[in-house]
């Protein structure tokens, strides 16, 4: 009997516990690469106060715009899985939203390069000699981290 009340007890700890943690508001998520990455050119490309301002703008508008065709981008990745929940899956559908999803890819990269375009433009000419030099860096910086395991999804 009194084994089967201590039991009790830690469970019921146990389980509290669990809610505890569960319920806890979920810390705002924040992508650590950015300011990395914005701290890296500032410093690789020697931009003065008003570069850097400008700099940041061009930052913000590219953030923008890829944040939208990523939300889109999701958007599209959901439904494009909701059609894998029939016995029949409507595969000219599937082959529309896989040419959105890749619409909204491109969206991405044109982005990329756009603003990358224009932080050179915004460069004087020995900058921009520091930015050809440094733009492989930059986008190894930028890039998502490889999947680990081997090739292929991982799933």
């Amino acid at each position: 009997m009194r084994f089967l009340t201590i039991g009790i007890i830690l469970l019921f700890l146990l389980n509290a516990g669990m809610l505890i943690f569960l319920l806890q508001p979920l810390p705002p998520q924040r992508d650590n690469r950015r300011p990395e990455a914005a701290s890296f050119i500032i410093e690789q490309l020697h931009l003065d106060a008003q570069q850097q301002r400008t700099f940041e703008e061009l930052r913000h508008q590219h953030h923008e715009t890829v944040q939208q065709a990523q939300e889109q981008d999701h958007h599209l990745h959901d439904e494009y899985f909701t059609l894998l929940k029939t016995d029949h899956p409507d595969t000219a559908k599937a082959d529309s939203i896989a040419a959105a999803i890749a619409a909204q890819r491109t969206v991405i990269e044109k982005a990329t390069f756009d603003h990358f375009t224009q932080l050179r433009a915004l460069c004087r000419p020995d900058q921009q000699q520091l930015f050809d030099a440094t733009i492989d860096e930059i986008a190894r910086r930028l890039a998502p981290p490889p999947h680990k395991g081997g090739e292929g999804p991982p799933f």
